[in-house]
């Protein structure tokens, strides 16, 4: 089933009253989806299909450039416009921000109507939202579903467990984790 609507908003930052500020910013014109844990943030991306990603950098475990640069190495996420949002302002990051595929880069502090102005003049760009395979409310779903997967026990009494505090999404990003790192230590910054 193909579902058509308004445009989707994936806001992805460890900041609850940020999430909160933005959802109730964005949430009269835009369906938004806010996620405080950016580690299963590949998973919910799949799931929610949204057109416009705003993300933090700076965040515990996987950061937004992180976010940014995996999201854009996959060709079923091309489409997404990508706004960083963060109190990184130096312009090594704004450069760094933009090389990696954000089509806009924000500071913080923000004031919630430009924000909400950007985002309008975005998605005006756009023009109609792209068909999604999910209603909200199947991935509502589908994300208690991934969320009570991430806490159960393993079926196969073979496989390994997987510790409660690291989800299938973070295995997967380990060794491009461990790349990164290193690569950052050689150069530090990208100019």
């Amino acid at each position: 089933m193909i579902t058509q609507s308004r445009f989707r908003v994936l806001v992805i930052d460890d900041d609850k009253d940020i999430l909160d500020m933005i959802n109730i910013t964005l949430s009269p014109t835009f369906e938004v989806l806010t996620l405080q844990d950016s580690v299963d943030a590949l998973e919910i991306i799949d799931v929610f299909e949204p057109d416009i990603l705003i993300v933090d950098i700076m965040m515990p475990k996987v950061t937004g450039y992180q976010i940014i640069e995996l999201m854009r190495q996959n060709p079923k996420h091309q489409h997404v416009v990508v706004v960083v949002l963060s109190a990184k302002d130096s312009s090594r990051d704004i450069k760094y921000g933009y090389k990696l595929g954000a089509n806009l880069y924000l500071t913080k502090p923000f004031q919630p109507d430009r924000l909400l102005k950007n985002i309008q003049m975005l998605s005006t760009g756009m023009g109609k939202p792209r068909p999604k395979s999910y209603s909200m409310r199947d991935v509502q779903l589908r994300l208690q579903l991934l969320a009570t997967k991430k806490f159960a026990p393993p079926t196969d009494p073979n496989a390994t467990p997987t510790p409660p505090d690291v989800s299938p999404s973070s295995f997967r990003l380990r060794r491009p984790l461990a790349q990164e790192a290193d690569e950052q230590e050689k150069k530090k910054w990208v100019d």
